[in-house]
């Protein structure tokens, strides 16, 4: 994901300089990726709040501070920005797992992304909200967003799939659970709770959580049918 970005760290004669030193200038390069920050963050918002419908690549440059014509210049079309898009809601999440404690592969690696996932800091839950707006007019009728968001669903399932094979193979998961239709019942678990709560915030989210790990611990660690 592309970061925001930074200006280049002062040297020794610049720190020499005192305060009243001209700031170090930014790389072409680092303005490109503020600029794309900037650019992906404004989509993300309006997203989340109007859907993909009515999204214009001029209405992103303005929202970013930016002219009209640089969305189009940097992602090309609308569904090039939507599928940087979906890129970067993964890199996002990833950020987080990353941030979290390492975790062992198999079910400890399932209930870390189960945690992760239900403890995000975004308190508007923005990326939440874009990612299941985008899945929905996804798997419309001729969607352009169809093939984008099969090949992000995909992603994630083979996460969980990977991992129950890891917990299959150390023998802490049940060798009769299948990976595939398992990683499908997770991550529709997942997203199902964040729909309801996005409908009805009284939904008590950690109790949920809660009740998903304990679920998880019982179905694959015992080959119990959900």
């Amino acid at each position: 994901m592309a970061g925001g970005a930074l200006d280049v760290a002062a040297g020794p004669a610049d720190a020499m300089a005192g305060p009243s030193a001209t700031p170090a200038r930014r790389t072409q390069t680092q303005r490109r990726e503020q600029a794309e920050r900037r650019l992906l963050d404004a989509a993300l918002a309006i997203v989340a709040r109007t859907g993909t419908v009515r999204l214009t690549l001029a209405a992103v440059g303005q929202a970013a501070g930016y002219s009209r014509g640089l969305a189009t210049h940097r992602f090309g079309n609308k569904a090039g920005l939507l599928r940087a898009l979906a890129a970067d809601i993964t890199a996002r999440f990833e950020q987080q797992l990353r941030a979290a404690p390492r975790r062992r592969p198999g079910l400890d690696a399932i209930r870390g992304n189960i945690a992760v996932y239900f403890g995000r800091t975004d308190q508007q839950w923005t990326s939440t909200r874009a990612l299941l707006v985008m899945m929905t007019e996804g798997f419309m009728d001729e969607g352009e967003l169809r093939a984008d968001m099969a090949a992000y669903n995909r992603q994630a399932l083979v996460f969980f799939e990977t991992q129950i094979g890891a917990g299959i193979a150390s023998g802490e998961i049940a060798a009769d659970v299948d990976p595939a239709a398992m990683a499908v019942l997770l991550l529709g678990a997942l997203r199902g709770v964040m729909l309801q709560w996005l409908l009805d915030p009284s939904i008590a989210l950690p109790q949920v959580r809660d009740s998903v790990l304990r679920m998880v611990d019982r179905t694959l660690a015992r080959g119990l049918s959900v």
